[in-house]
């Protein structure tokens, strides 16, 4: 599609000396391509005038006219379709952003898309009283960059090449705006903060503190990791003495509606003993009230539960029998069924197969031994919130305290320190230090020398609110664009992409 346009204003204004002019000099056609229409390409042919410019000393003796919103100077797209372009480019790049272009309409190249983020202007720095740091990887483990973060506005400040204390103390030189720094447990960034703004608070995160703990308990962990395995259970210690049959299964487990029944039981039936109205227990418990009444009119659970109607079977006589072949190792239901006709049974092999299948899922076997727990799993269940666990990893953490005397010691410490650091109570940081260094976990030694060697970030880390999660967040951004190849320009088209995005 194609739109012939033309300027009508009477005048138009320098750009060199902002003087207004209505004398033409000459008229020419420009062609600016547009946002798409219908999934057509769109271009405006715009006449468009030169002025002369009056004042002597401008240096400009003749300027074109810009059209506000349409164009601009050199241009050969509208303003609107150049600001569709540069979000492709920021948010794709050249290749990836190329195929979405043609897709949309605006054929482009690759190259050409990174041009536009290369013209593109950065946003200042300005003052900052928060500032956020922390490293990433150009090429894990050897090359690494730093990014720097408003931590009140969480946006990106600057991108560094390197993560020396050097370069960073060069950026912080002469920003005194700056109160406080959060950071990672670097010893770059502590230095070249302390080098650059001497005296300035730093913030060590609090997850690299958790982190490290973790790698701690972890080590302490692995060196007894002969205690996970839980003890073998007693071969002689079982509910029926040896020789004798255990009985058969006729009553099976309570169900999840009988367990529920008993309960809602247990809730109602007190509070309409103790005198409290149906209508009133119906608003407490949240019950429907004829339930409330069914419930509360019943004596015992066992009226509110249904009995089960158990059908006699032509197998009822063979139960014995075959629970006597099933403990000898027999498990093959035809080659039972072929036994049991000799005995005078008529049912069916699928019979005896369903009567076999309950044999195999029932408490007549005994349960396989429990799985050694891996030491990632046994740090997890030390680290993590008590509240956030399950029962069973809680009860079997419990039963490791029990068996090893070490874990139960590095258990106590490490949650007395994550409990420290979740309720922010930086002032008892001191007693628990003092606590690990005398305790026999050499792993937790290390942990706390540590923490004394950066002891004021740590506090303030443990006291304060700000921590560096805004600024993991870009990190994982940033990993995102590497995935998408983020060009052949290297460190500066990333940069630009990370700052303007």
């Amino acid at each position: 599609m194609r739109i012939i346009a033309r300027c009508v204003a009477p005048m138009a204004r320098c750009p060199g000396c902002v003087t207004g002019s209505s004398r033409v000099h000459s008229r020419y056609r420009r062609r600016l391509a547009d946002t798409a229409v219908g999934g057509q390409t769109m271009a405006i042919d715009l006449t468009v005038r030169r002025f002369f410019c009056g004042t002597a000393e401008c240096p400009k003796q003749t300027f074109a006219e810009q059209v506000d919103q349409l164009t601009f100077r050199h241009g050969r797209r509208t303003m609107s379709l150049q600001r569709v372009l540069e979000k492709i480019a920021l948010a794709l790049g050249g290749q990836a952003g190329q195929r979405l272009a043609e897709h949309l309409a605006h054929p482009v190249s690759g190259s050409t898309l990174l041009r536009l983020i290369r013209r593109l202007d950065l946003p200042p720095v300005g003052d900052v009283a928060v500032l956020g740091v922390d490293e990433f990887a150009f090429r894990r483990g050897r090359r690494f960059g730093t990014i720097l973060i408003d931590m009140e506005t969480h946006r990106p400040l600057d991108v560094l090449p390197d993560h020396t204390a050097d370069t960073f103390a060069a950026w912080l030189q002469d920003r005194h705006h700056v109160q406080t720094i959060c950071r990672d447990r670097g010893g770059s960034f502590a230095e070249g903060a302390q080098r650059a703004l001497p005296g300035v608070p730093q913030v060590a995160d609090r997850w690299h503190i958790l982190h490290n703990l973790a790698i701690a308990v972890e080590k302490a962990v692995r060196r007894h990791r002969t205690c996970l395995a839980p003890p073998a259970p007693d071969p002689g210690d079982t509910e029926t003495g040896a020789g004798q049959t255990p009985p058969l299964l006729d009553q099976p487990a309570p169900g999840r509606r009988e367990q529920t029944t008993r309960a809602r039981w247990q809730e109602v039936r007190p509070l309409f003993e103790n005198g409290m109205t149906l209508q009133a227990i119906s608003r407490h418990t949240g019950y429907d009230l004829t339930t409330v009444r069914r419930y509360a009119r019943a004596t015992s659970a066992e009226e509110l539960i249904r009995p089960r109607q158990r059908t006699r079977t032509d197998l009822d006589p063979h139960k014995a029998h075959l629970l006597q072949r099933w403990e000898e190792g027999c498990d093959n239901a035809e080659t039972l069924r072929t036994e049991l006709a000799e005995r005078g049974y008529t049912g069916s092999r699928r019979t005896v197969r369903r009567f076999l299948n309950t044999l195999g899922t029932s408490v007549l076997r005994q349960p396989p031994p429990a799985p050694t727990p891996a030491v990632p799993d046994v740090v997890r269940w030390i680290i993590g919130r008590p509240e956030n666990q399950s029962e069973s990893a809680n009860q079997r953490l419990k039963d490791l305290c029990t068996r090893c005397a070490h874990i139960a010691a590095t258990c106590r410490l490490a949650r007395g320190y994550a409990s420290l650091l979740r309720r922010r109570d930086g002032h008892r940081l001191q007693g628990w230090l003092a606590e690990a260094e005398q305790s026999e976990i050499t792993e937790l030694h290390s942990f706390a020398k540590g923490l004394r060697q950066d002891l004021a970030a740590v506090t303030a880390g443990l006291t304060t609110d700000w921590n560096s999660g805004a600024v993991e967040g870009h990190v994982n951004r940033i990993k995102m664009i590497k995935h998408q190849h983020y060009g052949r320009a290297g460190f500066d088209l990333l940069r630009r992409r990370i700052l303007l995005a």
